[in-house]
């Protein structure tokens, strides 16, 4: 784990508050910008006001939950980069999938006895750069994105989130494959996890309560991570 020091140095910190600098100024400067708009369509201050305190509340679930799935994050990738990666992509399934696979490139998995500096480097560098494609589409691409949204349906339009859908599963297919062949915690955990998510996400269902289903990755993470430690 002598890769921790690197990850956790003073350089580390310095290189990841940068940009959660920028990305602090411009929720400032959204904020600004949308309570002038607001004030220029005839909104008062107390109307505007309301609106910002129920944004504000409705965000404290999703955070927490991310906040949760952080600490996986940052027990292999270290505070700052996970601080700054989910500050900015917020995420975790994503940042979990490109380090494992940073990792895999140099022959081991995310959060095994043999993950190093050269893991963790890859893992820094194929969780960046693989989002640079996401910037790259909505500053280009945006204007485009119905007609290719057509195109990719055939016509279609009920059949997209068909095919988002099944990329996914595929993704998550591979990365559960791994862990369910490990044996042992990695299984238990696996099995676990998926049946607290499973039954989270149904009891949301049936209660109408969507904070359940929000909280219901970081509860499930947090689950399955006690089950392989325990294990």
């Amino acid at each position: 784990m002598e890769y921790l020091s690197l990850a956790n140095s003073a350089g580390m910190w310095v290189a990841c508050i940068l940009p959660v600098g920028v990305l602090i100024l411009l929720c400032v400067i959204f904020y600004r910008k949308a309570m002038a708009s607001g004030r220029e369509m005839g909104m008062t201050r107390e109307t505007l006001m309301v609106g910002f305190n129920a944004a504000l509340i409705s965000s404290i679930g999703p955070s927490l939950a991310i906040v949760i799935g952080m600490l996986a994050l940052v027990v292999n990738m270290g505070a700052p980069f996970a601080w700054l990666r989910l500050s900015y992509i917020g995420s975790i399934m994503y940042e979990l999938m490109m380090a494992d696979f940073g990792a895999q490139a140099v022959g081991t998995t995310l959060g095994a006895a043999d993950f190093g500096q050269k893991a963790f480097a890859n893992g820094v560098w194929i969780e960046t750069v693989c989002s640079l494609g996401w910037i790259a589409v909505a500053a280009v691409a945006t204007p485009r994105l119905e007609v290719l949204r057509k195109k990719m349906a055939g016509g279609n339009i009920a059949f997209l989130p068909i095919l988002t859908s099944a990329c996914m599963l595929g993704a998550f297919a591979y990365l559960s494959a791994s862990k369910i062949l490990a044996g042992h915690g990695s299984t238990w955990a696996w099995i676990i996890g998926a049946v607290c998510m499973t039954s989270l996400l149904v009891i949301s269902r049936k209660m109408k309560k969507t904070w359940i289903a929000e909280w219901s990755l970081g509860v499930s993470m947090l689950v399955a991570m006690c089950i392989a430690a325990l294990v």
